[in-house]
């Protein structure tokens, strides 16, 4: 008898890891997806044009790193910590693909460690990785050839890289779990990285601020490694604003690009910042900002159950669909559906200036009454959630203040992207934990279809633009 019950144990045993192995893969293999679209993906481009052969391969001909990055910041950047990194790897193409490769996956795995909560499901983990594995395969991967595959990714990518690890370390103070040495040492290398990038260097302020805020609401002053990292992230800062070359590189800029720049008011940069951010994510239907404002709307409906409020909360997609659904079909509307120009000189008197302006302002209310209209209830949550997305658009329209807004393309504007998916994600993990009822389950496969080929279609058509350029 004795021998049957350890043989039943044993058996339970082995059913139980048997099931968290299964659990486990399941919850992985969407990481494993995005890993191999990546591999896939930088199999086929061509490293042959662009700031990476231009200028960089030449700079260590005959100075050392030390001279080069000396120059650099008295003449043209601030970027020494980047730059440090790029100058000499450009002249290793397969061990930036191989790093590249990392990061790029690296990316959906922080965002899960980020959002995965203690007691989660192993249902909703892997509901969680499927998300955000798709949401990554979402993001148009070719704005990172806008400078050369190399220079972009590792001036614009790899940051995002480190601004979610150092958020993934603010978790885990947050959670009361200790930081290990090596996470310690990665977090300082990765803030002093990633913090030579402006955009990331302001976003990063923020989420010190804001960490440093919760603690200090519960007499929980005493945290040094956050201390590190906002003293490294406000010396970039002062490193930045301070450095001559980003003055001389603006003045060349204008006289080679935008003559009329140097006339220009705040207000003019301004209005030229978020005209061009109206013109990415709204006038050009973009895909992820298309389903995220799906999803805020849906989930207004399925807590509210009123119509009036889903209707406000779902502006953002009724101006969505007049830029593709009625501006298509009627063009007598595209007078009202404008799709800015990425130009420098702008008719103030005309209606057609402002109407791009006025359906952004529009739909940032209409975001921010759908997220009022969920998170209500806790206030705290509620301004945290709207200061991120605030940041994310100021990085932005903060590009109306570069001589090299257009010259710069699309590709400044990858932190407002994944800081759209991060809300988006937030929301959904935090409302829909409830079960769909079963008259919706049509609608939730039929969801996931779209979903599914909304990414089919990007990485076709990243892994063509990857073949060509």
């Amino acid at each position: 008898m004795l021998e049957n019950k350890r043989n039943t144990r044993q058996t339970g045993n082995i059913a139980r890891e048997g099931r968290n192995f299964s659990g486990n893969w399941e919850k992985f293999l969407p990481f494993g997806v995005v890993c191999l679209v990546t591999i896939l993906w930088h199999a086929v481009l061509k490293i042959s044009a662009g700031d990476d052969v231009v200028y960089f391969q030449t700079l260590m001909d005959e100075r050392s790193i030390w001279e080069i990055l000396a120059h650099r910041y008295a003449t043209w950047s601030s970027r020494m910590a980047i730059e440090f990194v790029l100058i000499p790897l450009v002249n290793y193409p397969l061990l930036w693909k191989v790093i590249d490769i990392l990061v790029f996956t690296g990316i959906p795995v922080l965002l899960y460690r980020i959002l995965q909560q203690e007691g989660d499901s192993e249902e909703e983990n892997r509901i969680l990785s499927f998300l955000i594995s798709g949401f990554t395969l979402l993001y148009p991967f070719s704005d990172m050839v806008s400078a050369g595959w190399i220079a972009t990714t590792t001036n614009y990518l790899w940051p995002l890289f480190c601004l979610l690890f150092l958020a993934f370390l603010a978790k885990k103070l947050v959670c009361g779990k200790r930081i290990l040495w090596y996470e310690a040492a990665a977090g300082i290398l990765f803030c002093i990285y990633g913090s030579s990038q402006e955009q990331v260097a302001a976003i990063l302020l923020v989420l010190l601020v804001l960490t440093m805020i919760y603690f200090g609401r519960r007499k929980q002053w005493k945290q040094p490694l956050l201390f590190v990292f906002t003293v490294i992230d406000v010396i970039s800062l002062i490193t930045i604003l301070r450095c001559p070359g980003n003055a001389i590189r603006s003045a060349q800029e204008i006289e080679g690009r935008m003559p009329q720049f140097a006339n220009f008011s705040v207000w003019e940069k301004i209005y030229m910042g978020a005209a061009n951010v109206e013109r990415i994510f709204i006038a050009q239907v973009n895909s992820i900002f298309f389903i995220v404002t799906v999803i805020l709307a849906a989930l207004v409906y399925r807590k509210t159950r009123n119509y009036l409020k889903t209707v406000g909360a779902a502006v953002p997609v009724l101006v969505l669909f007049g830029y593709s659904v009625i501006r298509t079909g009627h063009p007598w509307y595209e007078k009202i559906f404008i799709v800015p120009k990425q130009e420098a000189d702008w008719n103030y008197s005309s209606m057609e200036t402002w109407l791009p302006i006025l359906f952004l302002m529009v739909t940032a209310a209409g975001m921010l009454y759908g997220l009022f209209c969920l998170l209500r209830q806790q206030l705290e949550i509620y301004i945290d959630t709207v200061l991120l997305l605030g940041v994310g658009l100021a990085s932005g329209i903060v590009m109306g203040f570069s001589p090299t807004i257009y010259a710069s393309a699309d590709r400044p504007y990858i932190y407002l992207y994944f800081i759209l998916i991060f809300v988006c994600l937030f929301l959904l993990k935090r409302e829909g934990k409830e079960g769909l009822p079963e008259k919706n389950k049509v609608a939730s496969k039929l969801a996931v279809t779209l979903f599914l080929v909304f990414i089919l279609v990007n990485v076709a058509e990243v892994f063509w633009m990857c073949h060509i350029m």
